[in-house]
């Protein structure tokens, strides 16, 4: 989980994280409680059984170590149909701390896995 936060190939700003974790949606839809399925510092993307739309505004209440709530925007919207599921990818608009609070859960994070990597060996 440490690599560097430049633009990726992919065109993002920093790297993503593949990590399953609870979090929560707040927007005009209601709250509901949802899987987040990846993360970066700039957006993640979470699983819905809730339609949103391009440019719908939402909080996101994620439950790291430290739980972060960060205000996001839905970027693009992909359909499960099979499973009559949401797929969001979410931009966060980040406030004057949520940017630090989630670089140091993520960190945090990392630091904990790379020495229980070590442990194993």
């Amino acid at each position: 989980m440490s690599q560097p936060e430049g633009r990726s190939s992919a065109g993002r700003k920093s790297g993503r994280f593949k990590l399953i974790v609870p979090c929560e949606i707040k927007g005009t839809q209601g709250t509901s409680k949802v899987p987040l399925r990846d993360i970066s510092l700039d957006g993640c993307r979470v699983i819905s059984s809730a339609a949103h739309a391009v440019g719908d505004a939402i909080e996101l209440s994620i439950r790291l170590p430290s739980p972060v709530t960060i205000p996001a925007h839905v970027r693009w919207v992909d359909r499960d149909a099979g499973k009559e599921l949401f797929i969001l990818g979410c931009e966060f608009a980040h406030t004057a701390d949520s940017r630090k609070s989630l670089r140091d859960a993520l960190q945090g994070m990392a630091s904990a896995i790379d020495t229980a990597a070590k442990r194993v060996r």
